[in-house]
């Protein structure tokens, strides 16, 4: 019958036990990364599983190379740890660039003006913000370098299927490669899939509603543009606003996208970036995924062409790469001891087990009101499921909360966090669950990550002869309960 699902009988299986560990990491984005070096240096046995043959996620393969939302308007830097090690190695290599530390948090109309021209992801309500520009393939090599030394046992090219589960309790991964359907066992298990991949197989509770007008609603399938004249592309834009503004109407017209960010990064300054948007009725709908990659690709060409056609600078310019992984932004969000809504983003006061501290920057005149925003470490436990984290955009939140801290350094303090929980956990002989918070507060401050009442002291700049770091309160409770 026509539309009805038909089901087969899959015979019984044995799986191999690739590996017994402490902790398993499924996905090697960036909550995964965060989660498999804090865990392995912090002694657990720890394994990693990445679906791709490179680590990095969406900041490598999916060639989103911004890392944003570092600093508050005040220029203090909110977001550390292991994230800022990451951006220190690649400017090591001269593989990034960000606003000089000394103009974070100005508001000098010629220096706003000069980094909004070079991303306009350094600056927020007129203030420069840190925010970092990264060379993608240096940055696969780093991060090769970051889980070798913290000693992680790293399977690429494999996909983390379904959790190993003992009633409510995670006991392991299985994952499929070109070498089998073979299982991790281990104490601990973490989600940084992005999408919430193994909540489903574990039982556990989670919410999959965005509202269509909303970021994370949207696909992307990015690409670059090498060979550009982009200092004739940006005269003819500026000298010629009203023919500028009329080719970018047509091209929208004709399905494809208009403008283009420039790389910046040393020995680039030929290559465009465009990091488009397409609507989608589900990110992990496997026919949605194949219909927008490929739609990307022939609305790529429709848009070079049309550049190549009509905008001076274009004339000998070529796609020289396109997103290796397609753009995922929001899919499943775990329902967890705690969910994050959009109330906390009218409160000012930390929960008392924080374990992250993010700048508020993308609210508008609301921002400025509540400018950090806290994340408690219970958004990172499903409810009801043992020995299991979500390290990644699928935290417990609301869609409101989801849209704003979802982005790739929000995930690599999410990934720290619950990899030094684990491994502080398998260490004590407790559960994630019942760790006692202190511990992971305490080791989370000996590894550079700001909370509140305790700021990095290797991060603490001078402002006009003052501090420039705002001090939280260490927690309040008014409507915050502990764990």
């Amino acid at each position: 019958m026509a539309g009805k699902i038909k089901t087969i009988p899959e015979p019984n299986k044995t799986v191999n036990v690739a590996r017994e560990c402490d902790v398993v990491v499924v996905g090697g984005g960036p909550g995964g990364i965060g989660a498999a070096i804090a865990a392995a240096r912090n002694g657990a046995d720890t394994v990693l599983i990445e679906r791709y043959g490179h680590l990095g996620g969406m900041s490598t393969g999916g060639l989103v190379t911004i890392i944003p939302c570092l600093s508050d308007f005040s220029g203090t830097m909110q977001i550390a740890g292991i994230n800022q090690e990451w951006i220190e190695r690649l400017t090591a290599r001269e593989a990034e660039i960000h606003p000089p530390e000394d103009i974070w948090g100005s508001d000098d109309s010629k220096l706003t003006s000069y980094w909004n021209d070079r991303s306009f992801f350094t600056v927020r309500e007129e203030r420069i913000v840190y925010a970092s520009i990264i060379d993608a393939e240096i940055s696969k090599c780093v991060l090769n370098e970051m889980v070798n030394e913290a000693g992680v046992k790293t399977y690429l090219h494999s996909w983390g299927a379904m959790p190993l589960m003992n009633g409510n309790k995670a006991a392991g991964v299985i994952f499929e490669s070109k070498s089998g359907r073979q299982a991790v066992l281990s104490k601990v298990v973490i989600d940084s899939t992005g999408d919430g991949d193994l909540l489903p197989a574990a039982g556990a509770k989670f919410d999959t509603d965005i509202d269509p007008d909303i970021r994370i609603a949207n696909l992307s399938m990015c690409y670059w543009i090498d060979n550009v004249d982009y200092m004739k592309a940006d005269d003819f834009r500026k000298t010629n606003p009203e023919r500028w503004g009329e080719l970018m109407r047509e091209i929208m017209q004709k399905g494809g996208h208009p403008g283009f960010m420039r790389s910046n990064l040393k020995n680039q300054e030929r290559i465009v970036w465009i990091h488009p948007r397409y609507a989608c009725s589900s990110q992990t709908d496997v026919e949605e995924l194949t219909r927008v990659e490929m739609l990307g690709r022939e609305i790529m060409l429709l848009t070079h062409e049309f550049f190549k056609k009509n905008i001076p600078g274009f004339e000998n310019s070529f796609i020289v790469l396109s997103s290796p992984q397609l753009g995922t932004r929001g899919a499943r969000r775990v329902h967890g001891d705690y969910m994050m809504t959009s109330e906390d983003l009218l409160s000012n006061d930390p929960f008392e087990d924080t374990i992250a501290v993010f700048p508020d920057l993308d609210r508008g005149k609301a921002s400025l009101k509540h400018p950090l925003t806290y994340i408690p470490y219970r958004s990172l436990l499903p409810k009801g499921i043992e020995n299991m984290l979500v390290a990644c955009r699928a935290f417990s939140s609301d869609q409101e909360v989801n849209n704003y801290f979802n982005l790739i350094p929000h995930c690599v303090a999410f990934g720290e966090a619950a990899g030094t929980a684990a491994a502080l956990s398998v260490r004590q002989g407790v559960s994630v669950r019942q760790l006692d918070f202190n511990s992971l507060r305490g080791q989370l401050i000996t590894q550079n990550v700001p909370l509140p009442g305790a700021y990095p002291e290797k991060y603490k700049r001078k402002q006009n002869g003052k501090a420039g770091v705002y001090q939280a309160p260490l927690f309040v409770s008014q409507g915050k309960a502990s764990m």
